[in-house]
């Protein structure tokens, strides 16, 4: 369970009939009120779900899906915008509070989204669709928004909590979490601290190397937050927050191309070279909100730094890369080790008006500053200097740095008082710089033992539009229509030795149309969200090999059309039933030759056809002080597809669909003691979450590394409110 005043403060932020207030139009609306698909997990349900990661609380967000290997990071996608393992930068708009998270960039890992700690969060909000007016460059498929509780300027509380497990083919599990909220000065300052220390057991075994619980995860984070509220006009929020994920290797599984069957255990693995991976993020930000009545000024100022190191066993693909030149000899165990580290300032003003339910406006303006380090490096692990027949492999310094500058603005117009109409327009700036330094083989294939420099630029203004019409068919219904476009930055090329391939690439862009309704029923016990979509997707930006060297070029368009859903229905005061699912239908509508692909028709990867996810909380009353809460959730994953059916440079492997159904208890007692069992994954279901086909490229018949879900585990927190 949450801490109690995390409970308290979702309880705030509804009003009667349960409406939950979210910040998706960047202002205070109800859910009910907004015309478009937002997801929301509250933190009092993802301490019933006792959600730790994306993946606990993915599936109850209709069309989000993800790609995993290590614990510290994912590959998020929303409504099927994705191009899957070998996508470099993000689709996606990553949030942690109002503070944009991670690199808009493919240089600074920008396609991997830190899995952010979800202990004392206030909700969890998922925007599908673009967002490119409000929320920039990146938000192709939508925004992903990690909010945190703020301060109590009232009261002192505070919450201490423990949690052990054990993970079925793992080991055993454990975690401490604090949180303490401490008003400092007659209900105007207020202190919350938070700190969490957890590790998590790996269960995948590489028997033949003498390694188990492979992809375990060690997690360190911290939150401080100080409010102030000098004047009833004015708020002050300042906020740090750090985090750090360290790992031992890849929960994957070795499975056969063809047949899927594994080729060792069902969770064996079997790599010549250990794949450690670490991940950490520091922000610090500052949050000023001045309310001046005739309009509200925000602003939002914030530094972060990322950081990611993994090292990965590339012996097949590059044992056959090179094998091919040099014979027998260059079969070898090889390492590529990958260290990024961006820093990052980014800066927002907002005005928006009243909500005077007349003509509502929000303008703003944006900037970012990102520089980024990024070090690759090709060895040959069978030899102490990492060479082959004394000659270097490859070695990467890649500096890059990026500005962003954009103007953006919505208006509404209330035409009655049952129908309005919004429009927004962002218009923005991206100017980036991007310098090569390589030796070696591979990126100097003339002269290995010399250096090769290669520094290029790019500058593209891009505008982002948004058209939504609202109707209020009842006070319990309405019926929304919404245009909608996003697009990502084209920048700067890595180019491989030979000086071949694109020294640019564009920006990617898309359209979409979609038509929803969202109604409550039951006197305000039941609310029922759906949505259909059609979204138009130009110039996508692929990855492709040169030479052993990702590069990014623009290749093929593809269309997605989907339905969404989401309810949630008091069925009795002491019953709750939430339901979510999705279709979606992504294709390509171009051939895509970069991708080996000579028809049209071809399913884009990692997003399923269907997906669905239901939950059921009972809410009991024992007697003598005690009560408590028992939930049962039920996710379903629909196949996808790793890869493209057809492609020789990103072959397919069709993931299985899967059903897992996890089983929770919470029990409340006196002076604020709880105790709360769980189990996740009950029938101890093997789901292949995501795969990696880079080896089958060069070696079809190489056995394919699965991702697996979480084992069946089984746990207890205890934890105390005060």
């Amino acid at each position: 369970m949450p801490p109690a005043n995390a409970a308290r403060t979702v309880a705030e932020d509804r009003s009667a009939g349960d409406d939950i207030i979210v910040t998706a139009s960047r202002r205070r609306e109800k859910l009910q009120d907004v015309p478009g698909q937002v997801g929301t997990v509250s933190g009092e349900d993802l301490g019933k779900l006792k959600a730790k990661t994306l993946a606990d609380f993915a599936a109850f967000t209709p069309g989000v899906s993800f790609q995993t290997s290590t614990p510290s990071t994912s590959r998020v996608a929303i409504r099927g915008i994705t191009t899957g393992g070998t996508q470099l930068n993000s689709a996606i708009g990553l949030y942690l509070d109002d503070v944009p998270v991670g690199s808009s960039t493919p240089f600074g890992l920008g396609a991997q989204a830190l899995n952010i700690g979800l202990f004392d969060l206030q909700r969890i909000e998922v925007l599908n669709g673009p967002q490119g007016t409000l929320y920039g460059a990146n938000a192709l498929g939508g925004t992903l928004k990690y909010m945190t509780n703020v301060p109590d300027l009232a009261e002192t509380t505070g919450r201490i909590e423990g949690e052990g497990g054990y993970t079925a083919h793992g080991a055993g599990n454990g975690a401490l979490r604090a949180m303490i909220n401490v008003p400092l000065a007659d209900d105007r300052v207020a202190l919350r601290a938070v700190g969490v220390a957890q590790w998590d057991s790996g269960f995948a075994d590489d028997p033949s190397h003498g390694r188990d619980n492979l992809g375990n995860a060690r997690t360190l984070g911290g939150r401080v937050t100080l409010l102030a509220k000098p004047t009833p006009d004015l708020t002050i929020r300042l906020n740090a927050f750090g985090q750090r994920i360290t790992s031992n290797g890849l929960a994957v599984s070795m499975r056969d191309p063809v047949t899927h069957h594994p080729t060792q255990g069902p969770y064996d693995q079997s790599y010549q070279l250990e794949q450690p991976s670490r991940s950490s993020l520091g922000l610090f930000s500052g949050v000023v909100d001045w309310d001046w009545h005739w309009a509200k000024l925000t602003s939002v100022t914030a530094y972060q730094y990322n950081s990611g190191r993994t090292e990965g066993d590339f012996s097949v693909p590059y044992s056959a890369i090179l094998g091919a030149v040099l014979g027998p000899a260059a079969v070898k165990p090889y390492l590529v080790t990958t260290a990024a580290q961006t820093r990052r300032f980014t800066q927002e003003l907002r005005l928006a008006s009243p909500d005077n339910r007349s003509f509502e406006w929000v303008v703003g303006a944006f900037y970012s500053r990102e520089k980024t380090g990024q070090q690759v490096n090709l060895i040959n692990a069978a030899d102490p200097s990492g060479r082959l027949l004394g000659i270097p492999l490859g070695s990467f310094d890649l500096p890059s740095t990026s500005r962003e500058f954009a103007l953006f603005g919505d208006a509404t117009l209330y035409v009655t008082s049952k129908l309005d109409a919004t429009f927004g327009v962002r218009y923005s700036w991206n100017h980036q710089v991007f310098s090569q330094y390589g030796s070696g083989l591979v990126p100097n294939s003339a002269n290995p033992f010399g250096t090769v420099f290669n520094s290029s630029g790019s500058d593209e203004g891009v505008a982002t539009y948004l058209f939504n019409l609202r109707y209020h068919v009842s006070p319990a219904t309405m019926i929304y229509g919404r245009i909608a476009s996003g697009y990502r930055p084209g920048g700067p090329n890595l180019i491989t030795g030979g000086g071949t391939g694109n020294a640019t690439f564009d920006a990617d862009r898309l359209w979409n149309y979609e038509i929803g309704m969202k109604t409550s029923f039951a006197g305000g016990r039941g609310f029922l969200n759906t949505s259909l979509y059609h979204i138009d997707w130009s110039s996508i930006q692929l990855s492709v090999n040169r030479k052993g060297v990702n590069q990014l070029v623009n290749g093929g368009d593809a269309r997605v059309n989907g339905a969404e859903m989401s309810l949630s229905y008091r069925l009795i005061p002491e019953f709750k039933l939430i339901a979510s699912g999705s279709y979606t239908d992504a294709k390509l509508t171009t051939v895509a030759p970069l991708l080996g692909i000579a028809y049209v028709g071809a399913r884009l990867p990692l997003s399923p056809r269907f997906s669905l996810a239901m939950a059921g909380d009972y809410s009991f009353d024992l007697g003598s002080g005690v009560t408590g809460d028992l939930n049962l959730a039920f996710r379903h994953i629909g196949q996808r597809n790793a890869g493209y059916p057809g492609s020789s440079s990103a072959p397919l492997y069709k993931l299985a669909s899967y059903n897992v159904v996890d089983l929770s208890l919470n029990l409340q007692m006196g002076k604020g003691w709880e105790v709360g069992p769980y189990v996740k994954n009950l029938f101890d279901v093997r789901g292949e979450v995501s795969a990696s086909t880079t080896a089958n490229v060069y070696v079809p018949a190489a056995p394919v590394p699965v991702t697996l879900s979480l084992p069946r585990t089984i746990g207890l927190t205890l934890g105390r409110s005060f």
